[in-house]
This record gives C-alpha cells, sequence and structure tokens, in this order.
C-alpha cells in the first residue's frame, strides 16, 4: 500500500513538472484512510466531497479548489458504496484494483471508471484455463461480498456451459470472528476434486491456508484469481505446500521510469507534519527500530538517516509494478482529461451550444463527459 500511496505522489508530481501537461496549474491531493471498513469509506467520501470534517449529504462548502477526481477503492464493495454517492454527483471515480463487473454498469455507477480490466473478463479465463488442462471436476471457494459472489457466479456459469461439473461452491463470511473458514477447509479436505479455484484477496485466503495446514489439507491444485496469484503474503515457505503447482492470472506488469529513485528518496524528517507519521511507520517497521517516545522504553533508536538502498523488499522492488502501476495510470488519466479542458475551443465543445468548462470552476460532470469523449481512457479504464 506505501508502495501504491507513493505512485501516486510521483504521478502528480511528474505532470506538476511537465510543461506540455497542465502548464501553469498545479495537482494536489487529500488522502482518507477507510481502514477496510465501509462505514469508514463512506464518510470518508462524504468528507471529500463536503470539503469539512463533519460530513454533511448534498452539502459543500469549499468551492475552490474544486474535487477533480476521487481515487478508490481497491476492494470492489468499497468501490460500489462509494460509486452509488459518488454516481448522485456525478463526481468521476478512478478505481486501480477494484475488478467487479457489477461496476460496469453505466445506469447504476454513471461516473466510475477504472485501469484494470473488468472480473467479466478474467471470469471467462479462467473458466477456459481449468478447461485446458482437462479439470472438468473442480471447486470453488469466494469471498462472501460483491467481488467473489459476482465473479464465481461468472466462472460457474462458464464452467457448466462447457459440460464441466463443479463438486462444491463455498462462500469465506467476510465479517465476523469465527467465521466459517475450518467448514470450509473440511470440505476441501473431503472433496473427490483434486483442483479448487479460489476467488477471494489475499488476505482471507491466508486464513484459508493456515487452517488447511492444521487439518493436514494436501493433494489439491489451486487455481488463483488476480487478488491472490502475486501476493507477497502468500510466499512464505509455510504455504509451499499447499500452494505448488498453483496456477493463476494476474494484472499487466510494467515499469515507471524514475519511480524507483524517487521511492528511495522517501525521508521521515524530510516531508509535512500530515506525511511524517505514516513515513516513520514505515521507517520503523523497515529498519526494526523507533523514533523517540518518551512513553516507550525504546531498544533501538531510528536516526531517520537509515539508508534505504540496503532494503530488498516488495516497496524497493520496482522491477515489475502491477497496482503501483495502475493508480500511477490513474493519476495520468486525470491529468490528461483536466488538459483536454484546457484545450477546448468554444463552439466546438462538448457541453451545450459546443461551450466548454473553465478550469478554475468547473463541474464534476463535465470532467466526466471529458473523459468518456477521451480515447486515453477508452483504452485505460478498462470501461467494458
Amino acid at each position: 500500500m506505501f508502495q501504491q500511496y507513493q505512485a501516486m505522489r510521483f504521478a502528480l508530481e511528474e505532470i506538476n513538472g511537465r510543461l506540455d501537461l497542465l502548464p501553469n496549474t498545479t495537482l494536489g491531493f487529500i488522502a482518507f484512510d477507510s481502514c477496510a471498513a465501509l462505514r469508514k469509506e463512506l464518510d470518508g467520501t462524504l468528507w471529500m466531497m463536503t470539503g469539512q470534517p463533519q460530513p454533511i449529504p448534498n452539502y459543500r462548502c469549499q468551492e475552490k479548489p474544486p474535487l477533480a477526481a476521487v481515487l478508490g477503492h481497491t476492494m470492489s464493495s468499497s468501490s460500489i458504496l462509494m460509486a452509488h454517492v459518488l454516481g448522485l454527483y456525478r463526481h468521476p471515480q478512478i478505481s486501480h484494483f477494484s475488478t467487479s463487473s457489477l461496476l460496469s454498469d453505466r445506469r447504476q455507477f454513471p461516473s466510475f471508471f477504472r485501469t484494470v480490466p473488468s472480473d467479466a473478463f478474467q471470469s471467462r479465463g479462467l473458466a477456459k484455463l481449468m478447461l485446458q488442462f482437462e479439470w472438468t471436476w473442480v471447486g470453488l471457494v469466494a469471498i462472501g461480498n460483491d467481488y467473489g459472489q459476482q465473479g464465481i457466479q461468472d466462472i460457474k456459469k462458464e464452467i457448466l456451459k462447457a459440460r464441466a461439473c463443479v463438486a462444491f461452491t463455498e462462500f469465506i463470511v467476510a465479517d465476523g470472528v469465527n467465521r466459517n473458514i475450518p467448514y470450509i477447509t473440511k470440505v476441501i479436505k473431503e472433496s473427490t476434486s483434486k483442483v479448487v479455484l479460489v476467488f477471494a484477496s489475499d488476505l482471507f485466503f491466508v486464513l484459508l491456508l493456515d487452517e488447511m495446514l492444521k487439518q493436514n489439507v494436501t493433494g489439491k491444485i489451486f487455481v488463483a484469481s488476480e487478488a491472490w496469484s502475486t501476493s507477497n503474503l502468500l510466499r512464505v515457505d509455510k504455504y509451499s505446500t499447499i500452494l505448488s503447482g498453483s496456477i493463476g492470472f494476474a494484472f499487466y506488469s510494467s515499469t515507471i521510469p524514475g519511480f524507483g529513485e524517487y521511492a528511495r528518496l522517501i525521508h521521515p524528517h524530510y516531508l509535512n507534519h500530515s506525511e511524517k507519521s505514516l513515513n516513520e511507520i514505515f521507517w520503523e517497521k523497515n529498519f526494526c527500530c523507533q523514533f523517540p517516545n518518551p512513553m516507550v522504553n525504546l531498544t533501538k533508536l531510528c536516526t531517520g538517516f537509515e539508508d534505504l538502498s540496503t532494503i530488498n523488499n516488495v516497496y524497493t522492488d520496482v522491477s515489475s509494478l502491477r497496482d503501483s502501476f495502475t493508480i500511477y495510470t490513474s493519476v495520468q488519466v486525470i491529468g490528461k482529461s483536466l488538459h483536454d479542458m484546457t484545450t477546448c475551443s468554444e463552439g466546438r465543445g462538448p457541453f451545450h451550444n459546443g461551450s466548454c468548462a473553465n478550469l478554475q470552476s468547473f463541474q464534476p460532470w463535465q470532467v466526466v463527459i471529458i473523459r468518456k469523449q477521451s480515447y486515453f481512457c477508452k483504452v485505460s479504464c478498462g470501461t467494458d
């Protein structure tokens, strides 16, 4: 997540430094941490729209600078909640990770865009992948939210269409302390199916893996959705006996020129107050130290001058970017859309009587219309 955050900042600074894109205009941002809680996600969405600490529906008192777009969420369920609210006001929303095919419905979500493909494509591909290996007796496991339920429904339809059979379909309960992990593990263990497709994020799948280790589940082949196929969380040695031989799909990967150097230049003492706490947390975790705190008995102090180039981890590895690349692309889409607004010629614009929008005081729906007409966005946003 921290790498994604830095990729967003890098994209903004890159646009602000260009002379050929939005000259004499500076883009900024505000960030809100929802802690993966739907209620906080709603609060954050209203907070951004209201412009005040206390969110008030249908009220905006912050007129300038105008809110150009909202990035997020990573989870489809949260994006759907946000899209219902943002769509009422035609506020542009771009997700870099939400793949649920439900979000493709333009009638329900008129201002939602994304820089990743819809699950409609992934579901068909995963079904064809299993049939290619002649796996015609398979088990299906998914997270019990919009992402998992819709994805599994699409996959199941494709499997049955090809005259293959589904041994079982189980959904991981997304909330609650006990969940139903032990029961699903027992179903997998006792099933005669050797192939299990898991359509869930790594955070939930890891719970299932831990239970499978307890129940000594072996001899299964797992097919991965993009949500966990490249997860670093699942690369630890203890899961290798279960996941060896797994196969699945992943998002397109790429590099971002200059981002590696940018990512290594962050420093906890050189940033403003709003960012310092986030960077300090990152610093303490990576260097196994703590910054001075009179309330805590410290064993190793952070100096703030530790060298990031000595660390090789998920954050510093920029050789094959996926989610960081898609959020970088999201920012570039916004910049290009706003730039198109500045190049509009009166009498030939996309609005009433060929009029154009004013970059200093535009309405959210005007950005949506410009984005829909932009070829760049049609290619990049995955608007199936």
